[in-house]
Parts: structure tokens; sequence; C-alpha cells
């Protein structure tokens, strides 16, 4: 069972649900029935049925009748059924009930036609493309507009007001009709698109009297303070005189007035970050560390805004106040930022980004473009020590300007004003019109991801995972190598042939790119957060966080601003957790699930946030193991119940290791691919059912991760690497291997799923071990046991086994 809440749409009072409408038919065949069997002793309950009955036997507001939607005749009583007086004046009853529902569907029917405010035909409104203008009735007001209709769904009509999007019902929106323009009036209207006033409104330009300073002062609804005073363009578009034109006057005085005050917005919305890597900046220049000439972030600047000049990422054009009106006109900024810091070699680096927040265009288009998964990562990088004997060696392609790159154009125009930095360089009332994707720009990390995504396939014959489309493996056999995409870098697990190839295909298709970084133990890599070392003599990888912890602060649960300081690091301690961290995956899963944090919530994340501050730099050690033997061992566990709101915890870990066994105990030594600790989504009733759905997760991602260790394995000439599962549930372990049965129907089908891929040998073995020694004990519970604490330090772990079944 479910509920849906249906929003009732303004100006709407005739569109009551559809429970509501019944209430009144209802209510009054009640009154009817109660009436006429006054004197035969039926109670009330029996009265209600029979005038619920007399209602599903007539046709509603839709002309539906639900008797006979539902069993397709009416019950009839027939001269052979036996003559009651009892049931004679029931019928009676019902039937002069029914025709008072039915007086009442009738008048309701006329009044809903009478009070339509567009009348019975709607069709023109209906049928008017999205970004339309329309006008819409307003009790108070009458016809107000136009607005932009946003989207319709059904009669529901979403438009575009002053406030927000507002719902209406289509009776209630019209059309908006604008007068023609006479012939000769654009041309006019370009002739005084040369006003000085008009260019210097494009222009951004702050216009001040040199005895009367312009301050910015915040702006309340309606005409801005002190607008009437300052010189306004000539009105260049004619308007209809239908509407409200003085709501149209303030509109255009704020445009003004926010167009005069620019250049003190843009320095107002500096970051903190940016604020930080300038003073950092001057820093390192004063200590010798960045020798570049000139002013901080000036040689970054000029490098950024000539390149991209030079790849025609945008066209110069005058204002045109005809072809240009309707349009928004986005603001762009060059965001400044030191770049290498947890490296020996730190530099600036400049970005033009167009600021297109707020973009109402952006909702027709596709603007999410995937990154590649933790999971992913990590696998990468849990293969690269393994393979060094091999001379496969872990890199870092960094592509400079990578969305100007993209081999694709904008589908829809964008037009910005000139950042500050290169004004001076163009006449006055100059415009820039984007061409091809840059920051800022909703849609532009989907045409380079498409870019690039493509070059890989096509050109490095390298085909994507079944579950993550930014993991590349290679098809040719002379090259192996794996790709991981994550925007503008890719971390590179490849031969020296597969690093030739690459670099061959990407000076053909001519893709800017900085040399490639080679991981060593003198050049550490950085990539999507992480910060990947190699210690010197070792083969092993040590990946841990960048600098996100030093962010982490302890909170005070005094504080007035207690949420959101608490939303703060919580998500700061859960980004670390999903990085190099798992110890601390399940406090700040359960810290995610307050939304009213107490103060023993507070304490709770502050302890976790505490030892993740005296544990900047853990993290996670990948070792050399032999892929040969290697097995991907799957630890599940679930905690019944145990959160605030007696929901589940369930969590997993998946580990590729070499196994030794030995009497009663196996022991693994390997690499920690991923882990997951959840607040189950499903309702559990009980302790089979947490465990069950634990499992069901961890056995789902492991058969992901396995089908791409597959393809690697295939590329490099190994075996396939079976799948073990590890539960500390006896009962689940009984109900998969014994073929055994539960009373819970409803998770029989995640048990057959289970066997099924138990029959296939998709999972090699299931194996009951001990809880002592089950690692994902950590992933459900606080105060969990030291399985994963000792793994992540010694690469190490030795379970006993308390029940498994041979196969051959």
């Amino acid at each position: 069972m479910s509920i849906k809440v249906k929003e009732v749409p303004v100006e709407a009072h005739n569109s009551v649900g559809k429970v509501e409408r019944y209430h009144a038919p209802l209510r009054r065949a009640y009154e009817i029935l109660r009436e006429e069997l006054k004197n035969e002793n039926i109670d009330r309950e029996m009265i209600l049925q029979m005038a619920v009955k007399a209602v599903n036997d007539s046709a509603g507001p839709d002309g539906i009748v639900p008797t006979l939607l539902v069993f397709g005749a009416y019950p009839r009583m027939t001269e052979m059924d036996p003559p009651s007086p009892s049931v004679v004046k029931r019928a009676e009853a019902i039937r002069a009930a029914t025709k008072e529902v039915r007086r009442l569907h009738a008048e309701r029917q006329v009044n809903d036609a009478l009070a339509m405010r567009n009348g019975p035909n709607i069709t023109t409104t209906l049928d008017l493309p999205l970004q339309s203008d329309v006008r819409v009735w307003r009790e108070k007001g009458g016809w107000k507009g136009p607005y932009k209709l946003l989207a319709m769904d059904g009669e529901i009509c979403t438009v575009d007001m002053p406030y927000g999007p507002t719902k209406f019902r289509s009776t209630v929106v019209k059309p908006y009709h604008r007068e023609e323009l006479p012939e000769g009036e654009g041309e006019q209207r370009r002739i005084r698109a040369e006003d000085d006033q008009v260019d210097r409104t494009v222009d951004s330009e702050p216009v001040n009297e040199p005895d009367k300073p312009v301050e910015i002062q915040r702006r309340g609804r309606g005409r801005p303070p002190g607008s009437k005073n300052k010189p306004k363009p000539q009105t260049t578009v004619r308007r209809s005189t239908r509407g409200n034109p003085t709501h149209h006057q303030d509109l255009e005085d704020q445009f003004i007035n926010t167009i005069w005050e620019g250049q003190d917005v843009a320095m107002a919305l500096m970051t903190n970050k940016e604020r930080a890597d300038m003073e950092l900046s001057i820093k390192l220049r004063n200590d010798g560390v960045i020798t570049t000439p000139g002013l901080p972030f000036d040689q970054s600047r000029n490098e950024e805004i000539e390149g991209l000049i030079a790849r025609g990422v945008f066209d110069f054009v005058r204002y045109d106040p005809v072809k240009h009106a309707g349009i928004r006109i986005f603001n762009s900024r060059l965001v400044n930022e030191i770049k290498g810091k947890a490296t020996g070699t730190p530099f600036e680096k400049s970005r033009l980004v167009i600021q297109a927040y707020n973009d109402e265009g952006k909702g027709m288009i596709l603007t999410q473009s995937p990154t590649i998964q933790r999971a992913s990562q990590r696998v990468i990088v849990a293969l690269a020590p393994s393979l060094s004997e091999k001379n496969i060696s872990l890199s870092i392609r960094d592509i400079t300007q990578a969305y100007v790159q993209s081999t694709t154009s904008l589908n829809r125009l964008i037009l910005a004003h000139l950042p500050k930095e290169i004004k001076s360089k163009f006449s006055a009332g100059t415009i820039m019109v984007v061409r091809k994707p840059l920051y800022g720009i909703p849609e532009a990390g989907t045409h380079w991801w498409a870019t690039y995504h493509k070059h890989h396939r096509e050109k490095l014959e390298m085909v994507t995972s079944p579950y993550d489309p930014c993991l590349l493996i290679s098809t040719a056999k002379e090259a192996f190598g794996v790709v991981g995409m994550q925007t503008d870098d890719t971390l590179i697990l490849g031969s020296d042939e597969f690093a030739k190839l690459e670099a061959k295909e990407l000076a053909e298709a001519k893709f800017s790119a900085k040399p490639k970084d080679t991981l060593s133990p003198e050049n550490p890599l950085i990539f999507n957060g992480c910060v990947l070392t190699q210690k010197e003599g070792d083969v092993a990888v040590e990946l841990r966080q960048k600098e996100q912890g030093k962010k982490l602060k302890l909170i005070d649960h005094k504080s007035k601003d207690l949420k959101q300081a608490y939303m703060e690091q919580r998500a700061r301690g859960a980004y670390i957790a999903t990085i190099c961290q798992p110890e601390a995956a399940f406090d700040l899963s359960v810290a995610a699930q307050h939304q009213d944090p107490t103060e023993a919530d507070v304490n709770a994340l502050n302890k976790r946030i505490k030892w993740q501050m005296k544990n900047l730099d853990r993290g996670i050690r990948y070792i050399a193991i032999d892929l040969s033997t290697a097995k991907l061992f799957v630890f599940v566990d679930g905690s019944f119940a145990n959160n605030k709101d007696f929901s589940s915890q369930i969590g997993y870990e998946i580990i590729l290791a070499n196994e030794s066994t030995q009497d009663e105990e196996f022991e693994i030594t390997g690499n920690l691919i991923h882990w997951s600790s959840t607040k189950s989504k499903r309702v559990t009733r009980s302790v089979l059912a947490s465990e069950i759905y634990g499992m069901v997760g961890g056995v789902d991602m492991a058969i992901a991760i396995g089908t791409t260790v597959k393809m690697i394995m295939d590329q490099l000439g190994f075996g396939k690497i079976p799948t073990i599962v590890c539960t500390d549930s006896y009962s689940l372990y009984e109900c998969l291997v014994k073929l055994g049965t539960t009373k819970e129907k409803r998770l029989m089908i995640d048990i057959m799923a289970l066997r099924q891929s138990y029959e296939r040998r998709e999972i090699m073995e299931i194996r009951w071990i001990n809880g002592s020694d089950n690692p994902a004990d950590a992933m459900t519970k606080a105060d969990p046991n030291k399985a994963l604490e000792k793994f992540i330090n010694t690469n190490n772990l030795r379970v006993r086994v308390e029940g498994w079944v041979e196969r051959k």
C-alpha cells in the first residue's frame, strides 16, 4: 500500500480530491436513508453501507459507475425472491437515495462547467509549446502576465511566477498575444542600440557621478531605492498594453541596477577557497616556490583566455536588442586556484567560468556526466602492485582545458558578458557567443565525456566495464591497459606498449594535455580526491585522502547553527570514509539518519570525527598478490533493528586475496576492494531478513566487480577468479546450501536468486564463519570486533570456519 499526495493548484478551489468530491453525495444519501428507515431499527453501520451502495450504483462526475466497473452488472432482485417487507423497504430507500445522488452529480457537473474560467474549450492552452507567454487569472487582480509556461501535466500548468514556479489549472491560464511590430521598427531599434546608455548597460559599467558615489543597497520587492534618480536607457522593445506595465518597469529598473553594481557583486562572490588560494600564492611567491613573473595569477589568466580564443570557444559580437531579445546574458569570471598542493611543485591555475546558475534552459537537456566509481578506482590500484613485474605501471593523464576540446558544439545559444580582465580590449557593447562547452555551462561535462569516452573506445580499442562506463579495458593483446575516467583526469594502468599507443592517439586527436605522471617513490599521484604513494624499494601502493581531513572540526551542540555544522562535518567525514577509512563507515552512515541531531548524536559524531582528525594519514595499503590463484571474498553482515528508528543496518566488504587453509580455518592475504554500510531501505521483520538483504547487496556488487576482473584477467592470460561468500548467520547458511525454507515467504525471491547464483557457480562457495572473525561486523555495529582493523593494518586475516560445502 502506498500514499500519493496530489497537490491542488493555485486558484483551483473546484479541484478537490477524488475522495472529497464524494463526501457531499454520500452524506446526503446517508441522511435520506436514515430518515426513510428510522422505524426499521437498523443500526448506523448498515445505513452507511446502504449509502455507499447508492453512491456506487450512480455515475460519478467522470461518468463512471463503480459497481459496473467492478462487477459488470447491477445486483437485481427477481420475482422468484421471497417478498420480505424489510428488504422491500430498504430497496425503496436505496432507490430514493440513488435518485438524490444522481441529482447532486448532475448539479455538480453544471456548476463545474459554469465555474470554468476559460470556458469548456481549453484546446488553445493545452496546445501551447513550452516557454510560451501566458496570462493567469487571479481573483484579486484579474488576468496577470505575461509569464513563461514551464511545464504541462494533464490539466496542470506550471507557470514561472516572480516568486517561483507555480501550478495552475488550465482553466485559469490563457495565451498571451503580443502586438505585431510595424515595418521598419527593427531597423529603428538597431539605430537606437548604438546609444551610449545601452552600451553602458550591456558592458555592466557602473555610471557614477564624481561627487555622488553609487552605494550597494539591499533591494526588496518593487522598485529599488533611488532607481528613479538614475538615467535609464531608452525603451527599445514595444510591449503589449495588456498585463501590468508597472511590474515590467520595476523588473527593468532592477536589471539595470544589478548591472551597474555587477563589479562589486563579483568581488563579493569570491569564495573562501579562492581567498585562501590567493593568500597561499602570495606566501609561495615570497618563499620562492612559485617563480612566475607578474602579480599572482596574472600569467595563468592570460594563458587561459588566450587559449580559449585560439580554440574558437566563443565569438565576440555586438549586442543586438532585437536579435538577442529575451535571451539571458550570463556573467563570466575567472576562478583562481593553486594546483598540486600535496606535491612539491604547486602552481597557479585560472579557469574561465560561465556563471550559468539558475539556468532555465537546462531542464530540457542532459547535464549529468558519469564519473568513475570508487570501487573501480580501487580495482585499478589493487592490481597495480601485482603487475609491476610485467612492466605495467600506474600513471595519470591530465587534459588541459578539457571542456573546450570537445568535438561537439553546444546545441543552444549561450550569451555571456566579457570577464573584466579582457573587457578593455573590446569596444563597448561587445558580448560573447559561446560556441563550445565551457566550465559553468550545465551540459559541458556531458559533451567532454562523450568526446573522451569515444576516443578511448574507437582509437584505443577499449570496452567498458559492465557496471561502470568510466572503467575501460583494452582488447588488443599486444597492448594491455585499464583506464578510469574522472572528467579531465584519467588513471591509467598499462604496459609500455599501451602508453605509446595512448600518447600517439592523443597527439593525432590534437588533445592538449600535460605530460603523463607515473607513480614512483619520488612522484605521488593525485586522483579523484586521493593521494597514491609508494615507498622506496616497495611495490605496494598506499591510498589516503588528499586534504579534506584538514577541514574536519568538532561540533558544538550549543551552537545556533547546529544542524548546518552537523551536516557539514558528517559529509566531510563520510567523504573520507568512502575513500580510504572503512572503519568510520558505520558511524557516519548512522549520523546521516539524524535530521534533528540531539546532544547524544553530536557526541557520537564528534567521537568519530576526533578519531579521523588523529588519523589523517590513515589509509589503505595495496600489496602484490598472486593473480593466478586469487579469489574474491565477500564478507556480509546485518544487524536487526539496531538503528534509532528500529531499521536494520546492512553491510559488506569485498576483498581480492590469496587463501591458505588448515584444519577448520583459512587465512587470506590481499587487498580491500570495496565496502558498504547502509540503512536497509526494505522493512526487516526478522534477523534472517537483515542478513539476507546484506548478502544480496554484497553478492550483487561482487558479481559486477567479478565480471570486470574476469575481463582484465582474460587480457593478462589468467583464469577466472572464483567468488566466495562468508556469513556468520547459521540460518542463512542453512537456507542456501541445504535448500532450507523460511516462514517469511517475502524472502524466498532473494533466497532463490542466491541459490541460482550458487548453482551456476557464480558463487563458488558459501561459508559459515565465526562471528568474531567477520570483518563486515564493522559495517553494522558501533562496537565491532577487531577483524577489519587487523586486516587494514597487516593485509592479512585468519578466519575460523564453522561450516562449508566442498564442491568439485
